[in-house]
C-alpha cells in the first residue's frame, strides 16, 4: 500500500483536481462568507462569531462537515479551504485541537498511522493570519487574495 499511495498523489497531481469532474468555480466572497462550488459539492468559508468557520456540503447526500476544528483566523479558515479545493484534503485535529495536514516529498497527505510508511513532515494550519504564511503546496492566486481582501475585518480605532 505504501508504493500504491505514492501512485496515488503522483497521479492526482498529474491529473486536473476534481477527479474528473468539474473544476471548483468562486460562486460569491462577500465580507462575511464565500463559497466555492462544483456540481453536487459546496465549500463555505463565514465568520462565526470572533473567527471563521469552513464548511464541506455535499448537496446530494445533504452531508455538511466542517474543515475547521472550530472558530479560527481568517488565514487560516482561507488555508483549509484551498487545502480542500486544490488537494481533496480535510485537515487533521491533534489531541489539542489544533488542525494539521501531512507534507511529504510528493505533497500533503493525511497520516493515520503512528508511523507513516515514509518521511512526513507535520504543518499545522490554525495560527496562519495572512497569506504569505500559507504553506508552499498551497496555491495564492489573484482570486484568493481578493477573498481575503473582502472577508478581512475592517480596521476600526474605535473600541467596541
Amino acid at each position: 500500500m505504501h508504493a500504491l499511495g505514492r501512485v496515488w498523489v503522483r497521479l492526482r497531481k498529474a491529473i486536473p483536481i476534481g477527479d474528473g469532474q468539474e473544476e471548483w468555480s468562486l460562486e460569491w466572497s462577500r465580507q462575511v462568507e464565500t463559497r466555492w462550488s462544483r456540481p453536487g459539492e459546496i465549500v463555505d468559508c463565514f465568520r462565526f462569531d470572533d473567527g471563521y468557520v469552513t464548511t464541506v456540503q455535499y448537496e446530494s447526500r445533504d452531508v455538511t462537515w466542517q474543515l475547521t476544528p472550530g472558530q479560527v483566523p481568517l488565514a487560516s479558515a482561507l488555508a483549509m479551504a484551498t487545502l480542500y479545493l486544490e488537494h481533496k484534503l480535510t485537515p487533521q485535529t491533534d489531541r489539542d485541537g489544533r488542525p494539521f495536514i501531512g507534507l511529504t516529498d510528493h505533497g500533503p497527505v493525511q497520516v493515520f498511522e503512528e508511523i507513516p510508511p515514509e518521511p512526513v513532515e507535520y504543518v499545522y494550519l490554525d495560527g496562519l493570519r495572512t497569506l504569505e504564511e500559507f504553506p508552499e503546496f498551497l496555491t495564492i492566486d489573484d482570486s484568493l487574495r481578493s477573498v481575503f481582501d473582502q472577508m478581512a475585518p475592517a480596521q476600526s480605532s474605535t473600541s467596541r
